[in-house]
């Protein structure tokens, strides 16, 4: 065999291993960007979760702040005598769900619930009826601190006189940054409550 022959041998060779080489490689490069789609994905997913639950929370928190507007808004539907047709009756977690969008302003998100007195009146009545089942639940707990927790919220945003965080503090025996904990605890369950299964992360 001369020079030439081993030559092309060797390069036939070559070109085999290459060829072979780029195909592993390609393989792997695929298995590895479908990898980091999927990583991607997921991430993206888990993130989306995120974003809603803290929307939701921020929400529960604007609903209760602006609650006793609501209320005084709701009550112009009683005394007006709107009716409820039953045939429209929107579903409060519905009405909900449509204003889930990251981009809303606080504002136009009590505006949009303001539309008319009607949906106004069924937010309020379902939130008072989720505030019933809360507390009923932290009645039960047997838990002096959930106890507290009812009643930091009723005054802070409930009942129709507000109570400001350094009286409520001296009333319940606490410090005032203990009366934003509970707040702020207090937010998780009502958001689950108010918003359905949704309002729980889900991680």
């Amino acid at each position: 065999m001369n020079s030439k022959e081993g030559g092309g041998i060797v390069a036939g060779q070559i070109a085999i291993i290459s060829a072979r080489v780029l195909d592993v490689a390609t393989k792997k490069g695929v298995e590895a960007g479908v990898a980091a789609a999927v990583d991607y994905m997921d991430a993206e997913r888990k993130k989306q979760r995120k974003d809603r639950y803290n929307r939701r929370l921020h929400n529960t928190r604007l609903l209760l702040k602006n609650y006793r507007s609501l209320k005084h808004h709701a009550l112009g539907a009683v005394s007006s005598g709107e009716k409820v047709n039953e045939r429209i009756r929107e579903n409060a977690v519905d009405i909900l769900e449509g204003l889930d969008d990251e981009m809303i302003s606080d504002k136009l998100y009590i505006d949009s619930i303001r539309r008319s007195q009607q949906r106004t009146r069924i937010i309020i009545e379902h939130i008072d009826e989720m505030l019933r089942y809360w507390e009923i639940d932290c009645q039960q707990s047997g838990k002096e601190e959930n106890i507290r927790r009812c009643r930091i919220i009723r005054k802070s945003y409930i009942e129709d006189d507000y109570t400001p965080p350094d009286v409520l503090a001296s009333m319940e025996h606490i410090e005032k940054r203990t009366v934003y904990k509970d707040i702020g605890a207090a937010m998780r369950p009502l958001s689950a409550l108010i918003f359905g299964i949704d309002g729980i992360r889900q991680e």
